[in-house]
């Protein structure tokens, strides 16, 4: 990840990483509500992996970053052909009071990070009821 003074640029199209010190990628995402106000955020990271993978919220904003890098071959191989080369992902996301922060839950599977941001319990709509008079 990113040191403070480092700058990390958030690119809308992909391209290949190719050398160290270069721009990490900005994933692709879903993002639905479900029917109980849950939000949920889908990012293609392909070749990262759970100890790969860092989601962070800090100051009402989220942050992931995911590391798709692969091993190096061992030195007594020698490539033939290489077609993925994987990178490091990076992303940022403004949160809205409606987020239960403490709550939100993260999975990987099959190179796809999956977040549910439950709605946060002020933010619910609630049917006020009405006393008579």
């Amino acid at each position: 990840m990113a040191e403070k003074n480092e700058k990390v640029a958030v690119h809308a199209s992909p391209r290949p990483r190719r050398q160290a010190g270069e721009d990490a990628f900005a994933p692709i995402v879903d993002i639905y509500q479900l029917e109980d106000g849950t939000t949920v955020l889908e990012a293609e990271v392909p070749g990262a992996t759970a100890d790969k993978v860092d989601v962070r919220v800090d100051k009402g904003v989220l942050t992931i970053y995911a590391d798709g890098r692969l091993s190096d071959p061992p030195k007594d191989y020698a490539c033939t052909y290489q077609g993925f080369c994987g990178v490091e992902y990076f992303r940022v996301f403004a949160l809205s009071d409606e987020v239960d922060r403490d709550r939100i839950e993260a999975t990987i599977s099959n190179g796809v990070l999956s977040l549910r941001l439950p709605r946060a319990a002020a933010a619910r709509t609630r049917k006020i009821e009405i006393k008579p008079g």
